[in-house]
């Protein structure tokens, strides 16, 4: 396949669709921090056409075309990464099969997306206040100084936050509804043994669970106690909610939980 040539606008369009997965025009908007609509749709359009991007979008279909379009990387756009050398092999391959991702993994990524988005308009509304945030997709290569940290651990997303007094970092966790309960427990079982872990070096790590419904999170708040109840000296940060508040409200806000 012979590339067809793309703006550096649009090349960042990639870019962000390798980080995030999946994103919707406003998404994409948002993080390229452009003000015209119609220039995005029509660089979208442009990316379509020549298989950079793909999306899904259905016209004919009423419930789907009531709902923002869905945009990931296309075959044009794995290449023309490959060709940048800025990515490695493993996570490129990954993006072969996005269009057999399952609609919940979708989900996921678009909430992340919004939360890296709400860090970024906190930061800006905040003149103390820094952010700074890790996708899987940033971590999970191996030359990533942030690889040591979290590549064992694979949290959804990690940030960092500076409030010009302290800093504070934070690996978080979307569990999924249709999650049994015994990859809830084995999970809820890395994360405290991840924080005792860095607990010695790192004493200003939180771990923020989010989870599909009330019932979930009284379940794992049950049993992180039990995990927990011989362990009080270590003083471990653990915070949690409802995916819905995360929706509704945003990740900043007041919505967490300690245990």
């Amino acid at each position: 396949m012979t590339l067809s040539t793309i703006t550096n606008k649009q090349q960042q369009i990639i870019r962000l669709l390798y980080r995030h997965r999946f994103l919707d025009r406003k998404q994409i908007q948002t993080l390229l921090q452009h003000k015209d609509k119609r220039r995005i749709i029509t660089w979208l359009k442009d990316l379509r056409e020549k298989q950079y991007v793909q999306w899904i979008y259905d016209g004919n279909d009423f419930a789907t075309k009531t709902k923002p379009a869905i945009y990931y990387i296309g075959l044009a756009g794995i290449r023309y990464l490959k060709t940048t050398g800025d990515y490695p092999t493993h996570e490129l391959r990954k993006r072969y099969k996005e269009s057999g991702r399952t609609q919940s993994y979708m989900s996921r990524c678009l909430l992340i997306a919004d939360c890296c988005i709400a860090l970024d308009h906190k930061a800006k509304t905040s003149k103390s206040l820094q952010y700074t945030y890790v996708t899987d997709a940033d971590y999970s290569d191996l030359d990533s100084p942030y690889n040591p940290l979290l590549g064992e651990l694979k949290p959804h997303l990690y940030f960092e936050k500076d409030d010009s007094k302290s800093d504070t970092m934070y690996v978080m966790e979307l569990f999924d509804a249709l999650l049994p309960r015994y990859q809830v427990r084995k999970r809820l079982g890395e994360y405290v043994e991840y924080l005792k872990d860095k607990k010695p070096d790192t004493s200003n790590l939180v771990a923020l669970l989010a989870f599909s419904s009330t019932a979930d999170l009284l379940y794992a708040k049950r049993r992180l106690r039990l995990l927990l109840e011989d362990d009080d000296e270590n003083e471990l940060i653990i915070r949690l909610t409802i995916v819905d508040k995360i929706k509704k409200d945003g990740i900043t806000s007041e919505i967490w939980e300690s245990i």
